[in-house]
């Protein structure tokens, strides 16, 4: 018996290409992290027509990926202000599976040269193929189609500031 789309769950790191064409915009699971199978990662689709702010940590919204060599994917944001990296987070999505370009605190990555390389055949193009990479959301948030430009994958220093890393 198939789920009705009410009840469907996933965890956003395991959204497909499918699921963020059928829907554009999805919202955490906040308040439900104690049905068994789920947790602060689940996400279902919204029934909203565009995210009402930029409301860090409720949203992911679909986003045309086009890549510095021209070729294209589709992806997400979260829904956090433009430019705040670690509250947007650009993922790509492909059939070999999804790649964040933000990393995190650089301190917790063990070994940022082979995450990066990971990544990297994941997406099947070399860095220098790969950025800038355009993000363009398929739905307004805070009124306004949300365009990210992505330099590199990108870490949190000790300090604070952002680094960004493309090998």
């Amino acid at each position: 018996m198939m789920q009705p789309e009410s009840a469907l769950r996933r965890q956003v790191y395991l959204l497909t290409v499918k699921e963020l064409m059928k829907h554009t915009i999805w919202e955490f699971c906040l308040g439900e992290e104690d049905i068994p199978g789920q947790d602060e990662a689940t996400v279902k689709p919204s029934e909203d027509s565009e995210v009402p702010g930029y409301s860090p940590g409720a949203y992911v919204i679909a986003a045309d990926v086009t890549f510095a060599d021209g070729t294209s994917a589709l992806g997400y944001l979260y829904s956090g202000e433009p430019n705040d990296w670690g509250c947007i987070q650009p993922n790509a999505v492909t059939q070999a599976g999804q790649v964040n370009f933000w990393l995190g605190a650089l301190r917790f990555v063990a070994d940022v040269d082979k995450r990066i390389a990971d990544q990297l055949q994941v997406l099947g193009r070399s860095a220098r193929q790969i950025f800038p990479a355009i993000f363009k959301s398929r739905a307004k948030i805070n009124d306004e189609f949300q365009t990210v430009i992505v330099s590199g994958f990108m870490a949190l220093e000790g300090d604070g500031s952002v680094k960004i890393l493309s090998r």
